[in-house]
């Protein structure tokens, strides 16, 4: 029983950390994550998206193919995006999601709230 608790905090503890890169051009940012989009990296995503939303552009692309996971907190976390984006009327799109990833977005019914591309 030990062996599996300590086997569960090694995992949890070296956990891949979510990364992202930004592309801004013309009227589009385009934001390509990688890694785990959980509870775990809410603060970063928090100050991630602030900045990120300080560039008023018209869309904001999500490229989730780099995803390996999303939990129900990573789920809250773009749905801040779109709200904040909605202020200034921006779009939040979400793009190339892996398959593990789309069964929760449209779980999660996301797929009536946002545009979703294969």
């Amino acid at each position: 029983m030990v062996a599996a608790a300590c086997e569960r905090c090694r995992m949890t503890h070296f956990e891949d950390p979510m990364q992202y890169t930004v592309d801004i051009k013309d009227n589009s940012a385009k934001i390509k994550i990688t890694g785990r989009l959980t509870f775990k990296f809410h603060r970063e995503y928090k100050e991630f998206l602030d900045e990120l939303l300080k560039n008023k552009v018209g869309s904001y692309e999500f490229d989730l193919s780099g995803v390996e996971f999303i939990d129900s907190a990573g789920l809250g976390m773009l749905l801040i995006a779109k709200q904040k984006a909605q202020v200034f009327n921006a779009a939040v799109v979400l793009q190339r999601p892996p398959e593990n990833v789309r069964r929760m977005l449209e779980v999660a019914k996301f797929d009536k709230i946002f545009t979703i591309q294969s």
